[in-house]
């Protein structure tokens, strides 16, 4: 038998399996390895993996705890559970100033992530053109590149604020007619606001040209300089767009995967069925505590938008003194930093050789970004309280000194 007529042809078809590709991650974790095996008696400093270090709160942690313990709760939730939509009404109006109706205007998901696999499944049909912003998260892209759409990138360079070129969209709209543009701000990896002024003109446009807009807003709480702004407030915004909100990064909730989807009645509605044929809802227990973080723990999301921004704060200046430039980021908890032409009298052709010499040279994990000129990104949810970094001050002491500054 023939086992690779199986395969689809959107992940390789009969040469699936057959092209063996190293992702980058694959090499962080090589260097990595390589790293402890030459030095095991120093400790890594890990700013690659890009998620919460601390659990999340613990009056979120006791109502889980609680709801699980209710056999009512056992049973497939669905499509969602009214009181998680009403809560994150109360949060949207909170966050954005605006008013959602929590029965048809709201829908919650596994995780982000889901919902940006599932969205192109209601809206991306064969032969569509995607608009995606770069570099970015990849679960959208991928999936409309599977179900035949024709994905373009936007390049988010330094000069234009990290935001796509407003001429450079404007030819693209124009020539190529795009079904559905992918925005992420706060954004990822390059940590950047969008401002009124740029969703003003987006959603102009998508008003004129009949385009969807997929804003991820994953880091909505995470802005650390600035205030948050959302294309749903801009007037028409809600008709042509689907904005997708995650209790993850400021709630240290990752492994909770739960989020939730918002827009206009009829854009839910498709998001809804789609949903209701790929998944069963999040456990409602889990929910729960969604409704507990989003209603009772705003003070938490000041203590961790203060970590980061402080953690960013004292990473630049350790980097400045060893000639690395960069700049503290508005939003996330990332930095994104421009590969220097010349570092230790060494130059660098991409991103991946200098994140190799990090981890080389001073056991500093980073995420390398080729998409839009080579950089590097740290993330500040590094690792405290262990053993070998009891406080952020020795992770910053350890830094400092292995780059001899």
């Amino acid at each position: 038998m023939d086992i690779q007529k199986f395969f689809a042809q959107r992940i390789g078809g009969t040469e699936f399996g057959k092209v063996q590709q190293t992702f980058k991650f694959t090499l962080i974790e090589n260097a990595k390895r390589a790293f402890m095996a030459e030095h095991p008696d120093l400790p890594v400093i890990d700013m690659g993996v890009g998620e919460p270090e601390e659990l999340a709160p613990e009056r979120i942690r006791q109502v889980l705890a609680e709801q699980s313990a209710i056999k009512a709760n056992r049973i497939y939730p669905c499509n969602g559970t009214q009181p998680f939509r009403d809560a994150a009404a109360r949060y949207l109006k909170r966050l954005i100033g605006e008013d959602f109706n929590p029965s048809t205007e709201i829908m919650h998901c596994i995780g982000a992530k889901a919902a940006l696999a599932q969205i192109p499944l209601a809206f991306v049909n064969p032969g569509d053109v995607v608009l995606a912003t770069a570099p970015g998260y990849p679960t959208l892209p991928k999936v409309a590149r599977w179900l035949g759409a024709e994905v373009i990138d936007l390049p988010l360079l330094a000069e234009n604020s990290y935001l796509p070129s407003l001429s450079e969209l404007d030819a693209l709209i124009q020539s190529k007619k795009p079904k559905l543009l992918l925005l992420n701000y706060p954004n990822n990896p390059t940590g950047a606001l969008a401002t009124p002024l740029f969703y003003k003109q987006v959603v102009e446009w998508a008003q004129q040209y009949q385009f969807l807009i997929v804003q991820d807003a994953a880091y909505s709480d995470l802005v650390l300089d600035g205030k948050y702004c959302s294309p749903l407030q801009i007037p028409g915004g809600r008709d042509v767009c689907l904005e997708i909100y995650s209790l993850s990064k400021g709630y240290n909730m990752q492994g909770y995967r739960l989020g939730f989807v918002v827009g206009s009645a009829a854009l839910v509605k498709a998001f809804g069925l789609v949903k209701d044929n790929t998944d069963n809802g999040q456990f409602i227990p889990i929910q729960l505590a969604g409704v507990s973080a989003l209603d009772e723990c705003a003070g938490y999301l000041d203590y961790n938008r203060s970590k980061y921004a402080r953690r960013m704060q004292r990473v630049v200046e350790i980097l400045a003194k060893a000639g690395i430039v960069s700049r503290t980021s508005a939003g996330t908890f990332f930095l994104y930093i421009p590969v220097p032409s010349n570092f230790g009298g060494r130059n660098f052709p991409n991103a991946q050789a200098f994140s190799d010499f990090l981890m080389a040279q001073f056991g500093l994990v980073s995420v390398p970004w080729d998409e839009a000129g080579p950089h590097v990104r740290l993330s500040m949810t590094f690792e405290v309280g262990t053993t070998e970094f009891p406080t952020e001050e020795s992770v910053f002491r350890t830094l400092a000194q292995r780059m001899q500054v």
